[in-house]
């Protein structure tokens, strides 16, 4: 991965990064790009069109079509200023596609709302791939990527630290010596230092539950990711092959049927639907939710709820919700454990964005000065990258006050959800805007209600 670079402009490796990503167009990625008619039915659907109308879908996606009718179709070659096409000529330009493309959630409304099935997401996160071979790619977001592949997070003593105070107290949830890296286990529980990090109660409420189940289980020792795949939020293919690989090895070693996360964001979607094509062949276990385990356990008689009365919603991440379905499933099993527990009003399929995802949240300059106090790197951002980074902290508490506004509405003491990025975006939005609220993984609320039954 290149070195990061918000200040020159270097043609070569420009022109070497476009044909990289040309090289990598598929079938579908072809429909993405050719099929766009410009309609505009996706644009209000987008969180930062509420940050202005040159944030829409389609205007953020044309970058990728300009970069690949440069270097796919003859004549546009020849004639570039006839077809829209060609690449960024200067670091000015290449800054306001790293603007454009920094400014998506991926959180797939464009998807849902386009009548003809396009996802601009998914473009846009290939010119983010572009930008990231080029050098724009945020510092935090490179330095994360680096230390998951190369694993050295291990080493950095305040992740360490971290991970050890999780583990102790997650060894109290279970009442005695966690069974860590136990081979042969039903289930294997995996989290990752993000979770550590953002909502370390999460991981001790999923402990707790599997204890209380009294299922078969494990967890690693050891932390095996910053938040896998990371190098997927810059479009950095190789980068999050490479973790995924990395960690398949090690549950293939483990061996479990289940593997079940209490993240559901990115990170389920990868190792649920994406894993077999990076991996070559098909799994041999089920990667799940613990929405989905809790649920079945409960419907099987297993375990019962202790129903309480919190005024608690839930807010669906985008990839647990809208990408992989489970929509009405967390709505159900919080209906078990809260006598007020209520809709919010975009609730389903259209569910709005938080608008932190996709990196975003994890690169604005209050994560920044968090990672640098825990960790102690110094991070040294170049002038103009700091000005990227003010504002875009800025227009992401303007696209998501449309998430904030509707949680007000709900009246809800708790918002349950069950994505790190989500959990660290609305708490953000929600001090920006005054909303006095407490924001938490589903398995934290579910926790203290579950009992064997």
């Amino acid at each position: 991965m290149v070195e990061v670079d918000w200040v020159s402009y270097d043609p070569g490796r420009v022109k070497a990064a476009a044909e990289s990503i040309a090289s990598h167009m598929d079938p579908v990625m072809v429909h993405f790009i050719e099929n766009c008619v410009s309609c505009a039915a996706c644009e209000t659907a987008c969180p930062y069109y509420a940050v202005g109308e040159e944030y829409g879908p389609v205007n953020k996606a044309e970058n990728l079509r300009k970069l690949t009718r440069s270097q796919l179709s003859i004549l546009p070659k020849i004639f570039p200023w006839l077809f829209h096409a060609g690449v960024p000529r200067s670091a000015e330009e290449l800054n306001k596609w790293a603007e454009m493309a920094y400014r998506c959630t991926n959180c797939g409304l464009c998807y849902v709302t386009c009548p003809f099935g396009i996802h601009s997401g998914e473009m846009i996160k290939l010119v983010r791939g572009f930008l990231t071979k080029t050098g724009r790619v945020p510092t935090a977001l490179k330095a994360m990527i680096d230390l998951e592949v190369s694993t050295a997070y291990n080493q950095v003593e305040g992740f360490k630290k971290l991970w050890s105070e999780v583990l102790e107290k997650a060894k109290e949830a279970a009442g005695g010596e966690l069974p860590l890296d136990k081979k042969g286990a039903k289930y294997l529980y995996i989290t990752s230092l993000a979770e550590a990090m953002i909502s370390p109660e999460a991981i001790v409420s999923a402990v707790k539950i599997l204890s209380t189940m009294g299922v078969d289980w494990t967890m690693p020792s050891d932390p095996l990711s910053i938040r896998a795949p990371v190098g997927a939020l810059a479009g950095d293919g190789e980068a999050a092959a490479e973790t995924i690989k990395r960690i398949y090895n090690y549950i293939k070693e483990i061996g479990p049927e289940y593997v079940v996360l209490s993240d559901g964001g990115y990170p389920y979607t990868s190792f649920r639907f994406d894993l077999p094509k990076i991996v070559g062949e098909k799994p041999p276990f089920k990667v799940i939710h613990f929405v989905e385990l809790v649920l079945e356990a409960a419907k099987r008689g297993e375990i019962k709820f202790k129903k309480g009365d919190e005024k608690v919603t839930w807010h669906s991440p985008c990839k647990m919700g809208r990408f992989a379905g489970l929509i009405e499933e967390p709505a159900e099993v919080l209906s078990m454990a809260s006598s007020n527990f209520r809709k919010l009003a975009s609730h389903g399929l259209f569910n709005k964005c938080c608008g932190g995802g996709n990196a975003i949240a994890c690169v604005v300059l209050p994560t920044l000065n968090f990672l640098g106090k825990l960790t102690g790197m110094n991070m040294k951002i170049s002038k103009e990258e700091m000005e990227f980074l003010k504002n875009l902290e800025h227009d992401m508490h303007i696209a998501g006050k449309a998430k904030i506004d509707e949680i007000k509405e709900s009246g809800a003491d708790v918002v349950a959800t069950a994505c790190v990025g989500c959990i660290h975006t609305i708490r953000m939005n929600a001090r920006v805007y005054g909303l006095d609220v407490a924001v938490k993984n589903i398995v934290e609320v579910l926790a203290d209600k579950i009992e064997k039954a």
